[in-house]
């Protein structure tokens, strides 16, 4: 049914993303083999994307011999589609600088985002220092939210946290909130995309709550790092992949994995933007070549009764 259902829907659809994330290997034989199943069942589409939304961890481990094999092969992979690259870093991809950290070094790099970087057409943030970059899609303005290192190695966000050098962190809750304020001032619908979700999606966060309240021109997030169908990182979550923001009337979906070794079987989305710009996700199985499901997230959000801030000093229990 979701097959022919996607068939229907493409030819209402004016915009099309290609969105995943968590390929996160540290063999290069396990990466080059998910990684062709996606390629080669992504063909079998048509491969009807305009931009790819890459959320992180396209790599993992400190070896750079093999991370530099592995974004090697991902960048002539994506390069065959001739379409931009947005990439939103994660954890593992500031696993060499922690490495170097460790050992008492100032100095790193992180093969896979200076290769986005190398790409004039393609996205990230300017520097490793920064949080967020925002790119056009149709009618809609996509913020990414990324990890970040200070260019010294002094200090690290990853998992939505302060991983090393807090003393040394350059961003106060002024910071989040002032992202809030761009959003605040956009004019066009907004999708949100990183490596985590949310309060109120799989996995906990920080640093993005303090983004919050989201504007209601936020139609969506989408995020990564809880590989759906692995045991060990979303534990109960295992096969939850749509939730809401907490306290917010905004869905919020996890893409991952990109792999069939901890998540289930390789997945990816298909966003699309329709005639009217409503939206809607379909969900591939590369492993068995089909969708396995879809979302059509509403056309707008609701506020609910009282402010924000009454609501979440409401929902702490007497002993937080």
């Amino acid at each position: 049914m979701y097959d022919e259902l996607y068939e229907i829907s493409k030819k209402h659809a004016k915009h099309t993303a290609w969105v995943f994330s968590d390929l996160q290997q540290s063999k290069f034989e396990n990466a080059k083999r998910c990684l062709d199943l996606c390629m080669e069942d992504y063909a079998r589409l048509g491969n009807p994307g305009e931009m790819i939304w890459y959320l992180g961890d396209s790599t993992e481990s400190h070896n750079l011999p093999e991370l530099q094999r592995m974004t090697r092969i991902q960048e002539e992979a994506f390069e065959s589609l001739k379409i931009p690259v947005c990439y939103a870093t994660g954890n593992h991809d500031y696993d060499y600088p922690e490495f170097c950290h460790q050992e008492g070094r100032t100095d790193y790099v992180m093969p896979f985002y200076d290769m986005i970087r190398s790409h004039s057409d393609w996205y990230t943030t300017r520097d490793s220092e920064e949080t967020w970059f925002k790119v056009p899609f149709g009618n809609h303005t996509v913020y990414f939210f990324c990890d970040h290192v200070a260019h010294d190695n002094s200090w690290c966000s990853t998992h939505n946290r302060i991983r090393y050098g807090a003393e040394a962190y350059p961003y106060g809750p002024e910071h989040f909130a002032s992202i809030r304020h761009d959003m605040e001032a956009c004019e066009t619908g907004i999708i949100t995309a990183a490596h985590c979700a949310f309060p109120g999606g799989n996995r906990d966060t920080h640093l993005m709550s303090l983004i919050q309240p989201l504007p209601l021109s936020v139609r969506l997030h989408l995020y990564g790092h809880s590989h759906i169908g692995e045991y060990i990182c979303p534990k109960e979550r295992i096969f939850s992949q749509i939730q809401w923001v907490d306290w917010q009337d905004i869905p919020q979906v996890d893409v991952s994995s990109f792999e069939n070794i901890r998540g289930s079987y390789c997945r990816s989305v298909l966003l699309q933007v329709y005639e009217d710009d409503s939206l809607g996700l379909f969900f591939r199985n590369h492993d068995e070549h089909r969708f396995e499901s879809a979302f059509f997230p509403a056309s707008r959000s609701y506020e609910v009764a009282g402010n924000y801030e009454n609501r979440v000093e409401l929902s702490k229990a007497p002993w937080d």
